[in-house]
């Protein structure tokens, strides 16, 4: 078992134009040099895949040199234990939270933007999943009176040739969000002078500008900021007054210390005093996660919000900039608000989060999503679960409904995958000498002893329908049906992003994975250029 390095003090390096543009996701995106104006987009523009428009920074009148320098930062990420191979003679269950946050994914894009190679990102960024959730797949949709669909794959494992790679999508039906009920948002803003630089307040000023453009009569929008105290901006407002939302976002200045307590006390203070019973109650946190007042450790902020949570108030999460950027707090915060985590390093992707994606991202479908996957010990001997390290469950915890998951939002997609050993692969999986046995061929009451199944593996799905106490349980069968030796486009892109994710964590399981390898499996795919996966595709070759 390998452990990542303690939060880390990684190399923050400063913003280059070029490098941002081969991303796929140019940070900025209001200053615009149209072609017509310059006599023709440049031959790098076009190259770079931005159409015909290049772009300048916040108020510059001039673009960046391409040309990235380094400088010394003070950003922070957690650490992890990546998990290795189990035994399934051992333990046949695997238990995890669901997850849809996106954040690692768009936070790697925007070190890659500012010059860094791989050798340069810190091993605590890269988390697997949320890597694979930013992109959507072909995942089949619900059926019947299912909230998810279900959708999985198998194959032959490119970078170990004795395991196989089970990919398993989950989706869930869109909606419009003029469509819903509305619901009572507190936006709380981090006005601090850390604020203060363009990938910052001006970036999150134009992102809730996006926001502000869904909203409706329906919903109740309060602003309270803070930095060395907090401030009440907007109390109970229309979300169709944009003009008095628009005002008090855009007339946010950046000053003074960050004083993270007092915002979050104010903020949950709003949402109870404006409080929808049934309805949707959401704060959402604009920050770059340096709180250095009041309570500021990891530990403090997950007791606080763990305890808030229980008022029914989700918190959801938007993190900015970089240099001093504290990805480790900005986690916490919310996956024990209840909300989901994103990363916003362009004006592009908050237009995904706060406007393609609003109505996933700010209105529940299921609660406590949990998932169990049960092994089949006479097809599969050993297994290993990619990613999902921080959002790990005890066995038991899965029947138990007070143990908090994972929230999934409709229109939300997420992604599971995982190594399989076979039983008739040549890797060894240890096993210890056990007095009374394994578990393997153990008779059920309910059906014939797992050995004896030709199932592989059964995935159990636990969740509560958004609005209800009740628990609802399903399982989803998996076996040799699935097994392909000619997979899927989305298969092969997201065989590609794990190994991208193995390689930049430097992982112990990576076998023969290659930044290589994941470039020349990204290219053989047919992409449209405006695809995101054709950004991973750029991504892939600045590294």
């Amino acid at each position: 078992m390998r452990t990542a390095p303690k939060p880390v003090v990684c190399v923050s390096l400063a913003l280059a134009l070029g490098a941002s543009l081969l991303a796929g996701c140019s940070p900025f995106a209001d200053q615009r040099l149209e072609a017509s104006k310059t006599g023709g987009a440049s031959d790098a523009a076009d190259d770079f895949g931005v159409g015909s428009a290049l772009e300048a920074p916040y108020g510059a009148d001039t673009l960046m040199p391409p040309d990235p320098y380094y400088t010394e930062s003070a950003e922070e990420y957690s650490s992890f234990e990546e998990v290795g191979f189990v035994s399934t003679a051992i333990r046949p269950l695997s238990t995890f939270s669901a997850d849809v946050d996106t954040a690692s994914y768009c936070n790697l894009r925007r070190m890659v933007a500012q010059g860094a190679r791989a050798s340069d990102v810190p091993s605590g960024a890269v988390r697997i999943e949320e890597m694979l959730n930013y992109f959507d797949y072909g995942y089949a949709p619900p059926e019947g009176g299912d909230l998810f669909g279900v959708t999985s794959q198998i194959a032959d494992c490119p970078w170990n040739p004795d395991t196989k790679l089970l990919v398993m999508g989950f989706a869930t039906e869109s909606a419009a969000y003029e469509s819903t009920s509305g619901a009572n948002l507190v936006f709380l803003i981090d006005t601090s002078g850390s604020m203060g630089t363009t990938d910052k307040l001006p970036l999150l000023q134009d992102a809730f500008a996006e926001l502000v453009e869904g909203l409706s009569e329906s919903d109740c929008v309060s602003i309270v900021t803070y930095s060395g105290e907090e401030r009440v901006v907007l109390e109970g407002a229309s979300g169709a007054d944009k003009r008095a939302i628009t005002r008090a976002v855009d007339g946010l200045t950046a000053d003074g210390s960050t004083n993270g307590e007092a915002g979050l006390e104010q903020a949950y203070r709003i949402a109870e005093r404006y409080h929808r019973e049934g309805g949707v109650n959401r704060i959402i946190l604009a920050s770059d996660g340096d709180l250095n007042v009041g309570m500021s450790s990891e530990s403090d902020l997950h007791d606080y919000v763990s305890e808030k949570r229980e008022t029914g108030t989700y918190l959801s999460v938007l993190g900015f900039g970089s240099g001093n950027y504290k990805d480790n707090k900005m986690e916490t915060l919310a996956d024990h608000g209840n909300g989901t985590y994103h990363y916003i390093d362009c004006i592009e992707e908050a237009e995904k989060v706060l406007g393609e994606n609003l109505c996933a991202n700010i209105v529940p479908l299921a609660d406590d999503v949990k998932l169990q996957i049960e092994f089949n010990p006479g097809e599969i001997k050993g297994y290993r679960l990619i990613g999902y390290q921080n959002r790990a469950l005890a066995d038991e915890d899965f029947t138990d409904d007070s143990v908090d998951a994972g929230e999934i939002g409709a229109g939300h997609q997420f992604t599971i995958a995982y190594e399989l050993v076979t039983a008739d692969s040549p890797m060894e999986i240890p096993v210890p000498d056990l007095k009374y046995g394994g578990l393997s061929g153990v008779e059920s009451d309910t059906g014939p002893s797992r050995a004896e199944s030709s199932e592989w593996l059964t995935c159990s799905m636990r969740y509560k329908p958004a609005g209800s106490r009740e628990s609802a349980e399903r399982a989803y069968p998996v076996g040799s049906e699935s097994f392909t030796t000619d997979p899927s486009d989305d298969w092969a892109f997201a065989a590609a992003v794990i190994e991208c994710g193995m390689v930049l964590q430097d992982s112990a399981y990576a076998g023969s994975a290659s930044l290589r390898d994941a470039r020349r499996t990204v290219a053989s795919l047919d992409l449209a250029r405006d695809d995101p996966k054709a950004g991973f595709e750029r991504l892939l070759a600045s590294l």
